[in-house]
């Protein structure tokens, strides 16, 4: 409205009739937008109701007052210079405008400034016109949002309408497909189709989307340059208020890092890192698999459990690098073997699982089993070192010692021990073998409360002169007689008890025994000797096995002289860098030490000069031979002198004859035991026959000495 017009309006407000004003009033009363009108003072002479349905004031409280108490304070003053400065410049201003309602809400408002001037160009009011935008800003603000959200999602975004043509896709659609907007716009989806899913894929997704309105899976789909890559895929259905579709968003993620990361955890899950053979898992599918084939053709198969003999010796001395370059070159070696449809499988460690599947007869895992055993028999060489193993080989037949895939493993580990216990080569499973292993177990378990149901005891064997018969020392040898499985041989229950550690308590009860039966002894004034007990390898593994040792003599009040700590030839030889400190501990707390099997296995003399020993007891197998074999009795003669010009004192175990006693003492030899003096007995009975002052062999040594 110019200048002229509003002098029109207002003369014609004043000469025209009641019925030409009486439109205006109505627009005025019943306007959306809120109407202000002020004088030529700015304060305010009349408003709309619209004007208090907006600000919260009504009419009273509105005249009178100036459009400042609607002022928000959320401009700056220069904002308010410059509306009045268009106003008086050009008689207008319209702009938004931040006001404060009654009840002190700011609000967003689209307003405009009119003056009004009579016919001589006179001021007379100002007009306000306004409306609240509140709810058009939140829609604008909601729209830039989405376009926001549709625009930067790293999700694609596909638009399409009800006919599957494509209206709209968003930057995320383009990095993954490779194709832009322009060149999907007006295509359908089967632009990106792989071929991969058939027809009835996409029956079944469309059958859903129609019942339900949205889909959602995963699919493989093409790129613009042609490779193929999965996606998860979801589809939403969009309707009108009359419940029909309009059109359809399709929303898509690249999954392939996630597939990849997928497959390499299922790797992971069934085939050893090491290796790259299948693991424990896979091979279980595996073996259930070859079950199922063999109930349908009645046919066999082998399932084979290797054991690589020396293979902890290798890894303990030249470290753990070298011992998994080795097992690798053992898988291939394994692998080499067998044929293509046999399984190769690592269990773990040293431990190797084949399958050998169609078999016909045993004889056909036997001849494979040879040509494993000679495969792992030719040298490895590893980091410049010649490695040389062996393997020891359980074999099952399914199903003749198995129907499922836990008790052939079982069975054929049964059966690998039973090998290696042979030294090596193969084993079939055998019900021997398993009545074998249940007896080992159930003395594992029982062996484990033996001594606090006091079912172990101690004998004593006595070693005498050789030349006098006087009782020297003696050995304390365990016994186990269990309540119901009667009496159990030493070679039976000690080789489990070392295997499972249980030999460590047994040790300690041990000498904590002969402690005592030394105090009782010497409470009722007896002379006894040197009490010898025995040590095994796996003792030694106890890092203060001495210092406890000395701890249990000293608290009993024993004299660490009266013990002699005896050790096998072979254990002592197996760790002598770790060995050999033990040994020094126990001689500085007083113990005295034997070698027991000495001449058994590999000796060596250049080590033995090194342990701090005070007797060396000739091996059993010398002295049975001693009459029989020229060869052992000049190996016997040798040990004795050499153990004297070393200042040794030399037993002879296991003398049986008058024969051997005899070849023993023209020897020289120190000290005899064995059952021709006298078999291990209680204590009661070695005090009644050897420590109340008799002599038992002064006959037996007069005897020999007269023939």
């Amino acid at each position: 409205m110019n200048r002229h017009s509003r002098h029109a309006v207002a003369l014609g407000e004043r000469q025209a009739p009641e019925n030409f004003i009486l439109p205006y009033a109505r627009i005025f009363h019943e306007s959306e937008e809120a109407i202000m009108v002020t004088d030529r003072h700015s304060r305010i002479v009349s408003v709309n109701p619209a004007f208090t349905s907006i600000t919260g004031y009504d009419e009273s409280e509105a005249i009178g007052q100036k459009p400042s108490i609607l002022k928000s304070h959320y401009h700056d003053p220069e904002f308010y210079v410059k509306m009045w400065a268009s106003i008086h410049q050009d008689g207008s201003w319209s702009g938004e405008i931040r006001n404060r309602r009654k009840n002190g809400e700011i609000y967003p408002e689209w307003l405009s400034i009119n003056s009004i001037e009579d016919e001589n160009g006179i001021l007379i009011y100002y007009v306000g016109m306004f409306s609240d935008i509140t709810l058009r800003k939140n829609t604008l603000s909601k729209l830039r949002l989405h376009a926001q959200v549709f625009s930067n999602a790293s999700e694609g975004i596909m638009i399409t309408d009800k006919q599957l043509k494509i209206l709209s896709v968003n930057q995320a659609f383009t990095t993954m497909t490779g194709y832009t907007e322009r060149e999907a716009v007006g295509h359908t989806p089967r632009l990106l189709h792989s071929g991969l899913q058939d027809q009835y894929f996409y029956i079944k997704m469309w059958e859903s989307i129609h019942a339900t309105g949205f889909w959602e899976g995963e699919i493989w789909n093409k790129r613009k340059n042609g490779e193929l890559y999965p996606e998860w895929l979801s589809i939403t259905t969009l309707r009108d208020e009359g419940g029909n579709i309009t059109n359809y968003i399709g929303m898509f993620a690249d999954i392939t890092e996630r597939k990849q990361t997928e497959e390499h955890l299922k790797y992971l899950a069934h085939f050893d890192k090491l290796t790259g053979l299948p693991n424990r898992t896979l091979l279980c599918e595996l073996v259930n698999e070859a079950t199922v084939r063999c109930m349908k053709t009645i046919r066999k198969f082998a399932l084979f459990f290797i054991d690589l003999d020396r293979f902890k010796m290798v890894n303990d001395s030249l470290g753990h690098s070298v011992g998994d370059k080795l097992l690798q070159q053992v898988a291939k070696r394994l692998s080499s073997v067998v044929r293509s449809d046999d399984v190769v499988s690592r269990l773990g460690g040293d431990e190797f699982i084949i399958v050998l599947q169609h078999l016909e007869e045993p004889e056909e895992a036997i001849l494979i089993a040879n040509q494993l055993i000679s495969s792992i028999k030719q040298p490895f060489s590893v980091a410049d070192n010649e490695l040389y193993l062996n393997a020891s080989i359980g074999i099952c037949m399914y199903p003749n010692h198995g129907e499922d895939f836990e008790t052939l493993l079982k069975n054929a580990d049964l059966a690998m021990y039973q090998a290696k216990i042979q030294n090596g080569g193969y084993q079939f499973f055998n019900e021997n073998i398993l009545s074998t292993f249940l007896r080992k177990l159930e003395l594992e378990n029982e062996l484990r409360w033996a001594i606090a149901k006091n079912q172990i005891t101690l004998h004593y064997q006595p070693q005498v002169s050789a030349e006098t018969g006087d009782m020297k020392g003696m050995e304390a040898l365990i016994r186990w007689n269990h309540p119901t499985l009667g009496p159990v041989s030493p070679g039976e229950f000690i080789p489990i008890a070392e295997e499972t550690g249980i030999i460590m308590e047994i040790g300690k009860w041990v000498l904590k025994e002969v402690c005592a039966q030394l105090n009782r002894w010497s409470s009722k004034s007896y002379v006894v000797p040197p009490i010898a007990i025995n040590l095994s390898a796996r003792q030694f593994l106890a890092p203060d096995l001495a210092s406890t040792f000395h701890d249990i003599v000293r608290q009993t009040c024993c004299n660490p002289q009266h013990i002699v700590i005896e050790i096998t030839e072979s254990s002592s030889m197996h760790d002598i860098e770790s060995v050999l400190p033990i040994l020094h501990e126990f001689k500085s707390f007083g113990f005295q030490i034997a070698i027991d099997d000495f001449g058994k296995g590999y000796s060596s003399l250049g080590y033995i000069k090194q342990f701090p020993i005070d007797i060396l007891k000739i091996d059993l197998s010398f002295v049975q031979e001693l009459i029989s074999d020229s060869k052992s009795t000049v190996i016997t003669k040798a040990i004795i002198d050499m153990s004297h010009g070393m200042n040794l004192q030399v037993i002879a175990e296991g003398v049986e004859t008058l024969e051997q006693l005899e070849y023993l003492r023209t020897m020289n030899c120190d000290i005899v035991q064995g059952y021709v003096i006298d078999r291990p007995m209680p204590s009661e009975q070695l005090e009644a026959s050897y420590l109340r002052g008799v002599n038992p062999h002064e006959e037996m040594v007069q005897t020999t000495y007269q023939s």
